[in-house]
């Protein structure tokens, strides 16, 4: 952000965009030099510092400034105005309707200029460029104006040229005691690699069993999902009853099996679901386990009826649609939690070097290819 630009599109609620500003007398620049102080004073002099009325100077001078549009006389310097002068030039507005006004409203002919509105945009300005360190109360500190107004009428004798520079000074002061709020983030959007495997990476490889890839998804998706329960799981094709498994990945909270799941890298249809998942039914269904289907794909028809005997279904393309909702962390968790089945479940060299070349294309910065070779072969 160009914060000179900002300040000129902040000044252009008072002064005309190509307005210049003139050389200022001596008497001006000593009057400037007054407000700044009693800002300070305000601010950096007191215990609890009154840092509303750096605003209200912003709000007196804007508010003399927009009134000299109309009241040309206010557009020179005033070394003589009073306040009974002022407040006999323009009238005080003290309420509206059956309310009364505890903020500053003054009017000149047609013309009605209230510093409420004024303050908004200062609040607008300095959190717009990250100074978020300026009161946002708005209320409270247009709401404060009677106590000053010594500053008032020290800015309403400045000529036009002055209340400019004023202005300015009163920003950059602004800007020196509310530093500018920073936001550490990274320049570049990190690769959600777990995201592209779901999308884009081959699960068939003549050296590979069928169903690894799926089942080290599903270890990596769960392993990040449900980070509160510890899994179980085995190669592809060894038997769970034999490894007194429920499904192809049993997920424990402690003593307890908390989630089933088994993995079908196959479409799901009436004909076939009960051959692939008749025994995983039987056992969920009388023990009354959570159990999940995660397929390749599935009938609707099969879905429901699968759902009638207590079990959910993670498709892919479910998956894939709230793998996208996760962030970075972890999808990036998820996918390690894939590549520690792939190498140390599986002990598939051939399988872990295959998906540390897929990472690598999406992502060549990922911490994970310190394990893989200059020919993408894993070093595990």
């Amino acid at each position: 952000m160009d914060e000179n630009v900002e300040i000129k599109k902040f000044l252009a609620l008072g002064f005309d965009e190509k307005f210049s500003p003139k050389v200022v007398s001596v008497a001006e620049k000593t009057a400037i030099s007054d407000i700044v102080d009693i800002v300070e004073k305000n601010i950096s002099g007191q215990a609890r510092p009154r840092r509303y009325v750096l605003g209200l100077a912003l709000d007196f001078t804007f508010l003399a400034q927009r009134l000299s549009n109309s009241d040309t006389a206010a557009k020179l310097f005033q070394p003589d105005l009073t306040e009974s002068l002022l407040f006999s030039t323009y009238s005080l507005i003290t309420s509206r309707g059956n309310t009364t006004a505890n903020t500053l409203t003054l009017e000149y002919g047609s013309s009605q200029e209230g510093i409420r509105r004024i303050e908004e945009h200062v609040v607008d300005f300095f959190h717009s460029i990250n100074r978020s360190g300026y009161p946002s109360a708005y209320v409270y500190n247009t709401g404060q104006w009677h106590k000053f107004k010594d500053l008032l009428l020290l800015c309403f004798r400045l000529s036009e040229s002055a209340k400019y520079i004023l202005c300015e000074k009163l920003i950059a002061y602004g800007f020196s005691i509310f530093p500018r709020r920073e936001y550490f983030g990274r320049e570049t959007v990190r690769p959600r690699t777990f995201e592209a495997i779901l999308l884009q990476y081959p699960r068939a490889d003549a050296s590979e069993n069928g169903g690894l890839v799926l089942q080290s998804i599903a270890n990596g998706y769960y392993s990040s999902d449900r980070p509160h329960l510890s899994i179980i799981a085995d190669k592809v094709r060894t038997g769970s009853a034999r490894q007194k498994r429920f499904g192809d990945i049993d997920c424990y909270f402690g003593l307890d099996l908390e989630l089933s799941i088994e993995v079908k890298d196959m479409h799901l249809d009436n004909n076939n679901y009960q051959n692939q998942l008749g025994s995983f039914i039987n056992m969920v269904s009388a023990s009354g386990v959570f159990g999940t289907v995660f397929c390749k794909s599935i009938e609707s028809s099969t879905r429901v009826l699968l759902q009638k005997v207590g079990l959910t279904v993670l498709t892919v393309e479910d998956a894939i649609s709230i793998v996208r909702t996760w962030d970075y962390p972890k999808q990036d968790s998820a996918m390690q939690g894939m590549l520690h089945h792939i190498a140390h479940v599986e002990q598939n060299v051939e399988a872990t070097s295959r998906l540390l070349m897929f990472v690598k294309s999406v992502d060549a910065t990922h911490s994970c290819l310190a394990y893989a070779n200059h020919d993408g072969k894993s070093s595990i």
